[in-house]
């Protein structure tokens, strides 16, 4: 399994936190009864999508490494380009490698763990609760939560995109 590189990806992003990067692209959002994973990708990249999910029961002495029980998995067959995916459920070209068959706690503490197809050392990671989920809010950067409208608002450098 790849996961092993999830540590190098969550290294990478606190690289680009060191270049300017102040945010994860990683998100949740949508109504608890209907999640949805989200990754906020830059404007005019190619090939930015989410190859492989993961969603754990965070353990009491988690980290991005070892976040705790794995729930759910799903990895793409490709390199597909999907920024948006149901959570629980395995899109077209997806493979579900391990079915979410738990019914999640709105306020027990879950982590996402990410793969990107355009880079296997890009990881995204947070922490979120299924309370903290509403239409037009999502959850990113490891818990922080806010409108749709102020996440779509934030600069795109705040996540790492550069012009040249």
């Amino acid at each position: 399994m790849r996961w092993g590189r999830a540590l190098i990806g969550v290294a990478l992003v606190l690289l680009l936190s060191a270049c300017g990067a102040r945010y994860n692209p990683l998100f949740i959002g949508g109504g608890a009864s209907k999640p949805v994973i989200g990754w906020r990708g830059c404007p005019g990249v190619d090939h930015n999508g989410i190859e492989e999910v993961g969603l754990y029961k965070w353990a009491k002495n988690g980290t991005a490494d070892n976040p705790g029980q794995l729930l759910w998995h799903i990895r793409a067959d490709k390199n597909n380009i999907l920024s948006l995916i149901a959570l629980g459920e395995a899109p077209t070209g997806f493979t579900t490698r391990l079915p979410l068959t738990a019914h999640l706690d709105s306020g027990t503490t879950y982590a996402l763990r990410t793969n990107m197809a355009s880079n296997d050392l890009v990881s995204g990671f947070l922490t979120f609760r299924p309370d903290q989920l509403a239409v037009g809010r999502i959850v990113f950067n490891s818990g922080k939560a806010e409108s749709l409208e102020d996440y779509e608002g934030r600069d795109n450098e705040d996540f790492g995109c550069f012009t040249d």
